[in-house]
């Protein structure tokens, strides 16, 4: 049977984790396949999917929010077939950013102009769906790094926006 990889949380910080993958078994390892969640505004769960090549390994995650809950998952690729899921969670440090305040207009029948007041120098992403199922399952989506955007949507719907 092969066991799953251990997740060691090494550090974390306002804006990374730094965390150890390792096998307690004498089973070769190839590598490594994380995937990184978390929760945007409690309507869209985000993840990021990291390939590790390699038997040991320490990885630090950056670009993340400050206070916010990360819950990081891993198996192991080896010789003899995949290995079950290890998971752990954790807290990123700091005070979470308030959340930005913003405005759409309608510019005519299929671009909306976006705005939001917030903090300089950080990635901005704009959600927008015709429902919120739509919103939390597949939304539209964009990152900027300014405070605004004119998004292109279809005619005759109405859409709802998070940023």
């Amino acid at each position: 049977v092969i066991p799953p990889p251990v997740i060691h949380i090494e550090s974390y910080s306002e804006d990374s984790i730094t965390f150890s993958l390792k096998m307690t078994t004498n089973i070769k390892v190839s590598g490594y396949v994380v995937n990184i969640y978390w929760t945007f505004d409690t309507h869209r769960q985000e993840k990021r999917t990291l390939i590790i090549e390699g038997e040991k390994s320490i990885q630090k995650v950056a670009n993340l929010t400050a206070h916010t809950p990360y819950e990081i998952s891993a198996w192991a690729k080896t010789e003899l077939g995949d290995s079950p899921l290890s998971f752990v969670h954790v807290m990123t440090s700091g005070t979470k950013p308030a959340a930005p305040s913003l405005k759409a207009k309608a510019i005519n029948q299929t671009a909306v102009e976006c705005s939001w007041t917030g903090p300089r120098n950080v990635v901005y992403g704009i959600f927008y769906a015709t429902s919120f199922l739509e919103l939390y399952r597949s939304p539209h989506n964009a990152t900027t790094t300014s405070h605004n955007i004119t998004v292109i949507v279809q005619r005759d719907e109405q859409y709802l926006f998070l940023v």
